[in-house]
């Protein structure tokens, strides 16, 4: 891990994400509920979208429910409850996982609703354009994925609609003491609900292809990064790794060639370094993968005892007693964070500090502080070291970044740092400066 010079204070922050209005979240997980995420991006936004159209269904069939019930045609409310109670249930399938019977049953609902309130010999109330609705709801729901029952389904529909044109059935009660100002008035809300419901459907589609698109997008730039990253890192890693081998291969063949218990006493003491090289090497690489592999696990932790045991897991540093290290965290403090990613930045900056004291310096010393401000919590690692110059800070937290000979890093350090605190929702920045020292700023949420 490396440490970097800069002769004049610098700033770099890495901004928080955006996430999600708690009503979002809280919608989402009323359709959703337990649900995991589908391995599709479209298995998720169509679940949505599913519960989405029974919810309307439930609230068309209250409208229609009160609406009847103050026109006295208590006839239709047995009618009205079926289509509230069947959309509920179509909701309740698709909330757990049953996304077939769901989109069927919602399908079927439509269908023979519409089919029985517009074959009462009343075309002149707009009852059928509902029927381009259910046609409409079959495509969204079943699509490609059932394209024969799609098929099959749209024809059902179409039959429907020419059955009750032409052969009014009488299922439905026909409304009485209906007036044209009333009728009018139906037809008019007919052609509004299906107009805005159609809208609606249309709206929906497009936001949730937006979002689909969006993701890929993220997606798509995820996959670029790591592709890079794996380049550099494949380079940088054979190299990394080679070198303290061919150190190990040459202490070797001194040893095998000496007969000094001196010089062999030193050749193991070497070889014991090379061998720790690698050893802090292949933890780096442990620990980026599994920031990137695994998911955060929240938990308590108390702040000071952690920041205690990275500094006690520290000591086997040469440079550490020669630090004086203070340590301004209250008793009491707790974060809600993952605990192994929350150690891992700990060591990385608690040890860069170390490593990159200065020796010339009178009194080196590490500050470590947190705190809770502003609804974030705030960990501060101040030394008096080195700094970091004016030429390397924009490219301080990049992977196998090295602009210094000082110590043996590989160069993941900081890069680790600043990945596993943004998987963490946060933020890192960095001030410094040259033959001063640096100070390093963490910001996590408070959950």
């Amino acid at each position: 891990m490396e440490k970097f010079e800069l002769p004049m204070a610098s700033f770099r922050l890495y901004n928080m994400p955006v996430t999600k209005s708690s009503f979002s979240r809280y919608f989402r997980k009323l359709i959703v509920g337990n649900q995991p995420e589908g391995d599709e991006l479209t298995v998720t936004k169509m679940t949505i979208l599913r519960g989405q159209f029974a919810l309307v269904a439930i609230t068309v069939g209250i409208i229609y429910a009160t609406i009847v019930m103050v026109q006295g045609e208590f006839n239709f409310i047995p009618w009205h409850i079926l289509l509230i109670g069947g959309s509920s249930l179509s909701f309740y399938l698709n909330r757990t996982g049953k996304h077939l019977s769901s989109s069927l049953l919602i399908v079927i609902l439509g269908n023979v609703f519409v089919y029985l309130f517009s074959s009462v010999n009343r075309p002149q109330d707009g009852m059928f354009f509902f029927f381009f609705l259910t046609n409409t709801l079959t495509v969204v729901l079943l699509g490609h994925r059932y394209k024969g029952l799609t098929v099959l389904l749209i024809l059902i529909t179409v039959a429907l609609a020419v059955l009750a044109y032409l052969f009014p059935t009488m299922i439905a009660p026909v409304p009485k003491n209906i007036s044209p100002q009333i009728e009018r008035t139906i037809f008019l809300i007919n052609l509004v609900i299906s107009l805005l419901f159609g809208s609606y459907v249309l709206v929906i589609l497009i936001r949730a292809n937006y979002e689909t698109e969006r993701k890929l997008l993220k997606q798509h730039e995820a996959l670029t990064k790591i592709n890079e990253e794996l380049d550099r890192f494949v380079y940088s890693a054979s190299h990394d790794m080679r070198a303290p081998l061919s150190s190990l291969l040459g202490l070797i063949a001194v040893t095998e060639k000496t007969q000094s218990p001196q010089e062999i006493a030193i050749c193991l003491k070497m070889m014991r370094e090379r061998i720790g090289v690698m050893e802090g090497f292949l933890k780096e690489i442990t620990d980026y993968s599994r920031n990137v592999r695994t998911e955060v696990e929240r938990k308590s932790i108390h702040v000071y005892n952690s920041i205690q045991a990275s500094l006690n897991s520290l000591k086997f540093l040469f440079e550490r007693d020669k630090i004086a290290v203070k340590v301004e965290v209250a008793a009491g403090l707790t974060l809600q964070t993952d605990e192994p990613r929350f150690n891992v930045v700990l060591n990385n900056l608690i040890s860069n500090a170390i490593k990159y004291y200065d020796p010339q310096k009178p009194g080196p010393f590490i500050k470590i502080s947190a705190s809770i401000y502003k609804n974030q919590f705030v960990l501060t690692v101040k030394d008096n070291g080195v700094g970091i110059s004016l030429e390397h800070q924009k490219r301080i937290f990049e992977m196998f970044y090295r602009a210094t000979t000082q110590g043996e890093g590989s160069g993941l350090g900081l890069y680790i740092v600043r990945e596993t605190v943004e998987k963490l929702g946060g933020a890192i920045e960095v001030q410094s400066t040259p033959a001063t020292g640096s100070t390093f700023t963490v910001r996590l949420p408070v959950y």
